[in-house]
């Protein structure tokens, strides 16, 4: 049943992003239809340009330059506007200066943090004690949903692509520039860290820290010399993961929708079909037989909304094992084909099991679009978004 309650506040979404692929931007619009959909007043608007609200609920996305750009009723104690942040990174992804600058105002009553991410979210409360937070996975719009009758063995027979993949990497030859950069005795450590996170999937960025600094007498725990390498790690992990993917993927029609340094990757039957925003990822997916959905590599256990996007546009989904992905799409219904990230070969194993079963691969598409509109389209987001507490100012 609807819960009916703030059903007459207005919620506010801020819609003007400088967000790669226009990733952020696109996601406020679907957001707002959401809402829409369920009954509520939701309008996008724009801070720098438009009047800011002093009452409702008001939802941005990832994170503020700086407080000045928000509204000042967010600030006030007691004040009619309630602030949603909806973050799609890890925890270590969240601007420090901002949100010290929150906490320091003795403000954060008026704040909730939503996040897709369940993986270190212990470090928010050490960090800023006080932080309302809660996970809330992500959500794709109903338009990014194919036709379910179109997931046919005929039409998967005429796929341009045996498998497409979406996504970026980094430039190896930056990567090593900014590691052979480091203090020597640093370098050896992030150099393991990495190695060690490339062989065992399952050992996060602050488990690899502790295992490589720990073990060598150097404190870890702390936020800022944890997070000191963590791009450096997170990017270059990346980029040997999904090389390896893709290298093991070659004799297959392959699809490659990202970042201009895949091709260096795509040669033989591996073809890069250039950048994509992220309105046109399900497209570049509904090319493909298969879909290749990794998941970030910040995350252990988290995934993202690209699987969502592949099971939408009605491929048969692939993903690297990660926790969240088997609660959601692996049990009573499994939509989604699984594969070892620390064992790159497994990945073409997994998708030459279904090349040779195409009525099965089939029939995996069509439980995995169901899946997807039943239970993780934004529509589903909203209840969540109002159920933190505080947020309605009816009965919150």
């Amino acid at each position: 049943m609807t819960d009916l309650r703030g059903m007459n506040e207005t919620i506010w979404i801020q819609g003007r992003y400088e967000s790669q692929y226009g990733l952020l931007g696109r996601m406020a619009e679907e957001l707002r239809q959401a809402f829409i959909a369920r009954g509520h007043d939701a309008r996008v608007m724009d801070l720098g340009r438009d009047e800011h609200p002093t009452s409702g609920v008001f939802i941005f996305f990832n994170a503020p330059v700086s407080l000045d750009v928000l509204p000042e009723a967010l600030f006030t104690p007691g004040s009619a506007l309630r602030g949603v942040q909806i973050f799609v990174d890890h925890p270590f992804g969240l601007p420090d200066d901002v949100l010290d600058a929150w906490h320091e105002r003795d403000a954060m009553a008026n704040y909730r943090l939503c996040l897709p991410c369940v993986d270190d979210v212990h470090l928010l409360a050490m960090r800023w004690p006080g932080i309302r937070h809660d996970c809330m996975r992500h959500g794709i719009s109903r338009d990014a949903l194919c036709d379910p009758e179109s997931i046919t063995r005929e039409s998967w027979d005429a796929k341009e692509f045996d498998v497409v993949l979406t996504g970026s990497v980094g430039s190896k030859e930056k990567h090593e520039s900014a590691i052979a950069a480091l203090n020597p005795s640093v370098r050896v450590m992030v150099q393991e860290m990495i190695a060690l996170m490339v062989a065992r999937p399952g050992i996060g960025y602050l488990q690899a820290s502790d295992v490589v600094m720990g073990s060598r007498g150097v404190i870890t725990g702390k936020w800022a010399s944890a997070k000191m390498f963590w791009r450096l790690v997170i990017a270059e992990v990346n980029r040997q993961r999904r090389a390896a993917v893709v290298r093991s993927l070659q004799g297959l029609r392959v699809g490659v929708f990202g970042s201009e340094e895949w091709t260096s990757y795509c040669t033989g039957t591996v073809s890069y079909e250039g950048l994509v925003g992220y309105e046109q990822v399900a497209d570049a997916f509904a090319r493909g037989r298969i879909g290749l959905a990794w998941g970030p590599t910040q995350f252990v256990h988290s995934s993202s909304e690209r699987v969502m996007l592949a099971m939408a546009a009605g491929c048969a989904a692939i993903s690297d094992d990660r926790l969240m992905i088997r609660r959601d799409f692996v049990g009573k219904q499994t939509c989604v084909g699984l594969y070892d990230a620390g064992q790159p070969a497994t990945a073409r194993g997994c998708v030459d099991k279904m090349l040779a079963n195409p009525d099965a691969a089939v029939t995996l598409a069509r439980a995995g679009r169901s899946v997807v509109e039943q239970g993780h389209l934004w529509e589903h987001r909203v209840d969540t978004i109002l159920a933190q507490p505080g947020v309605l100012s009816v009965g919150g």
